[in-house]
């Protein structure tokens, strides 16, 4: 019975957690095609909005986008939040949209594979 009541609780410990890390696709066995540490300051009461376009290099014609991770690396709750608006998974092509809440900054490893 303690083992059910432990398990309960760590599932809830789990959903209660605020995650604002985007993952799509798949990084499993597939190359790494993007890296890079995105990091925007804060603007004094202002939403910061940014976007992130990438397209496939030509060494990796004729393939496409297989997974995207956008890692958020603020230590406390930032409300930041990164969204697909054009291409992404089955593409060759992405663009990244981050928008930050009002005097936050933006901080995100983004890793893009194929």
């Amino acid at each position: 019975m303690r083992l059910y009541l432990f398990l309960a609780a760590l599932v809830a410990a789990v959903v209660i957690t605020e995650c604002k890390h985007t993952f799509l696709g798949t990084n499993v066995q597939r190359q790494e095609v993007f890296h890079e540490n995105k990091r925007y300051f804060s603007r004094f009461f202002e939403k910061r909005v940014e976007d992130l376009r990438f397209r496939m290099p030509y060494s990796f014609y004729g393939r496409a986008i297989q997974g995207i991770l956008a890692y958020d690396k603020n230590t406390f709750i930032s409300h930041a939040t990164v969204n697909v608006t054009e291409g992404g998974l089955g593409f060759n092509y992405v663009t990244l949209r981050m928008a930050s809440d009002s005097g936050h900054d933006i901080n995100y490893d983004i890793f893009i594979y194929a």
